[in-house]
Parts: C-alpha cells; sequence; structure tokens
C-alpha cells in the first residue's frame, strides 16, 4: 500500500499540470456564459460589418486617404490654438500690469474677449480629442463603424466630418435625447471607439451604457 502511494505521489510531482487543467477550462466556459444575448448580437453585427467594409476593394485608399486628411487638420488645429494661448497670455499680463488705472467699462469687455478665447480654446481642445480618437479607429480597425448602431458611416459623411463617430440616424436620436452639444463616447475600454482618457471630459454621455 505505502508503496503505491509513494509512486502516485512521484507522477502528481511530474505531472502537475493535471490538476490544474479542469479548472482552466472552467474558467473559459464560464467566460463564454457571462455574454449576454445583447452583447453577442452586437459582436456578431460588428463582425458583419467589418467583413463589409474588408470587402469594398475601394475601402484601404478611403482609409488612407482620410487618415491624411485627420493629421492634415491636426497640423492646422495645433499651431492656432499655440498662437491663441499666447495672444491670451501676453493680453493678461499687460492688463494685471495696468489694471490699477483702468475704465470699468474696458475692465468689462477685456473679461468678455477672454471669456471667449478660453471657450474657443476649449472646441479646439474638443475637436483635436476627436482627431486624436479617429486616428486610433483607423489603427484598431474600426473606422468608419458607427459606435452605436454599428452600421457603417457613410463615406460622404465621413468626408465632410472625417472625426465623426455615429450615423445621421443615430447622431439626432442621441442629441434628442442628450442636447445638441452632448458629445458621445464610449464608456468601456471594449466598446467600439473607446476613448481612453477622453471620458473624463464633462458633459459626456453614453446612450445606453449597458451596452457593449
Amino acid at each position: 500500500m505505502s508503496t503505491s502511494k509513494k509512486s502516485t505521489a512521484a507522477k502528481d510531482k511530474k505531472n502537475p499540470e493535471k490538476k490544474t487543467a479542469p479548472k482552466e477550462s472552467s474558467k473559459k466556459s464560464t467566460g463564454k456564459e457571462t455574454l449576454t444575448p445583447e452583447e453577442k448580437a452586437r459582436k456578431a453585427k460588428l463582425k458583419e460589418t467589418l467583413a463589409l467594409l474588408k470587402a469594398d476593394p475601394e475601402w484601404p485608399a478611403f482609409l488612407a486617404a482620410q487618415k491624411q486628411a485627420l493629421l492634415d487638420l491636426r497640423d492646422n488645429l495645433l499651431p492656432n490654438m499655440q498662437d491663441v494661448t499666447r495672444d491670451h497670455l501676453r493680453s493678461g499680463a499687460s492688463n494685471v500690469s495696468s489694471s490699477s488705472g483702468q475704465h470699468i467699462g474696458d475692465a468689462g469687455s477685456e473679461a468678455e474677449v477672454r471669456d471667449l478665447t478660453l471657450r474657443l480654446l476649449g472646441k479646439d481642445r474638443e475637436q483635436l480629442f476627436e482627431i486624436d480618437a479617429a486616428l486610433e479607429r483607423i489603427r484598431m480597425g474600426y473606422y468608419g463603424i458607427c459606435e452605436i448602431s454599428l452600421e457603417p458611416i457613410p463615406k460622404k459623411r465621413l468626408q465632410v466630418r472625417p472625426f465623426c463617430r455615429l450615423t445621421v440616424k443615430c447622431q439626432e436620436e442621441f442629441e434628442k435625447k442628450y442636447g445638441s452639444y452632448a458629445s458621445y463616447l464610449a464608456k468601456k475600454s471594449d466598446d467600439v471607439g473607446y476613448s481612453g482618457l477622453q471620458n473624463d471630459m464633462e458633459n459626456v454621455f453614453a446612450l445606453d451604457e449597458s451596452e457593449e
């Protein structure tokens, strides 16, 4: 008896994988079961849309043109933001040095100019985020896919607005629900179009946080 037990223990030490194998397989099967019917449907829809884009012979050339358009937008936007920021800082410094003898009306108008400048910089910053996010979608292979419906976004719409995330229909439904100034951004890292740190921006909503 003692000899058989020792031989069995020796075999177990040589082949420790045998004990862990059933647990690993059970984890894999459990992971598959966690997908809801809605999540499975969205995965299937995404796969279908990716296949449509891949089957389009004009898509690679269109994608390359869109990437260049986004890079051009970015190159034009950054110097403008830098110039506006520099001018704003210079005007702020001159206002501080001359504020003691300034008329109250002049001070009010300059404050309005500063507020307008900051709002414009905020819009430029948001557009820069969207451009970078679109370039990331190109890199990940999800560019041109509506992040709500997972339908292809028409090429004409992408040409007019290369960084758009939604089809016209989904954009209208989203704005009707959340307002014209709300920005749609994916909320989870495994969502189509997830934008990382961009999700920390204010006034950002997801149409349905339960959607994958």
